[in-house]
């Protein structure tokens, strides 16, 4: 009889244990996702597509000058509950700026230019996103919804001769530093087109920027009918409030910005090709220099999704 009664618990242990390791995947199976997984795309409302040059992504520009990009964004944790989807994660970049106009392909593909300093910028950022999955549904057919959290550090730089030229002093230049930024955003399906918005808040940490606070604003609309080609134009705008650092006060600055082109979607990410046009103050060392320029690039965004 014990024999009998620890053999039945034994099968009933095992058979609650398959149906645990069973369950999940057969959500899987239907096309849910898991209630926890690690490494997953790094927002619900991609920000790859983004015009703003502080999008962590690989990107290369072609001209005016060449910009090269080497970056990504990725959710190191992600939960799901019924209502909610909370994911926290990691983004980075490292941007390399010649300062003197395209002039040739110097490193087999990629553009060059023999004048000039070449400019270096860095940027790492921890954050935390939340999507309220019940709420952009109940807003409009096809909506989502996501509020994101980010602490970010960026640094500037550049690269001076290596044939014991005097260098710049770069000493006085503003610099961005650390900061907070807040960040909603919003996307729906209109018919055959894709929108998403983002409106962005940034609070500079004291004494350790050259910008008290700044805001902006993104935009993405694409052309999604056809299965291996999206058009697609993206707008962003800022707006950075200057501050005082180390006994000097500094002007604020701005930057407007517009890509147009077209994307080719796959299961792993999006290769955009695309012209643009931007207005502003540069980046960088340079970020007091202001000017108009146009332009053709390509990028690789990493991990997209549409929802």
């Amino acid at each position: 009889m014990r024999v009998r009664r620890s053999t039945s618990r034994v099968l009933a242990l095992a058979a609650f244990a398959l149906a645990s390791v069973e369950g999940p995947a057969a959500r899987a199976d239907d096309g849910e996702p898991p209630d926890f997984e690690w490494l997953s795309p790094a927002r619900e409302i991609s920000r790859s597509w983004s015009a703003s040059r502080d999008a962590p992504v690989m990107t290369m520009t072609v001209l005016p000058r060449p910009v090269l990009m080497g970056g990504g964004e990725l959710a190191l944790a992600t939960r799901r509950w019924p209502g909610l989807t909370l994911r926290s994660g990691f983004g980075g970049f490292v941007e390399l700026e010649f300062d003197g106009e395209t002039d040739g392909f110097h490193f087999g593909p990629v553009p060059g230019s023999s004048t000039g300093q070449i400019l270096w910028r860095g940027a790492y950022a921890f954050y935390a996103a939340v999507v309220p999955t019940r709420l952009g549904p109940r807003m409009c057919e096809g909506c989502a919804l996501e509020a994101t959290l980010q602490y970010r550090h960026e640094s500037q730089h550049y690269t001076g001769s290596n044939h014991g030229g005097a260098g710049d002093d770069v000493t006085e230049q503003p610099y961005v530093g650390d900061d907070v930024i807040l960040d909603v955003a919003f996307s729906q399906r209109v018919g055959d087109f894709y929108l998403a918005e983002r409106a962005i808040g940034m609070w500079f940490l004291p004494e350790r920027s050259s910008y008290a606070g700044g805001v902006g604003a993104d935009l993405h609309a694409r052309f999604i009918a056809g299965k291996w080609v999206h058009p697609f134009t993206s707008l962003y705008g800022e707006y950075l409030l200057g501050d005082d650092l180390s006994g000097r006060v500094y002007p604020d600055a701005y930057r407007l910005r517009g890509l147009l082109g077209v994307a080719l979607p796959s299961n792993l990410g999006d290769v955009l090709v695309f012209g643009f046009g931007d207005v502003g103050h540069r980046y960088g060392v340079r970020i007091l220099t202001e000017e108009a320029t146009m332009g053709v690039g390509v990028r690789l965004a990493i991990g997209t999704q549409q929802r």
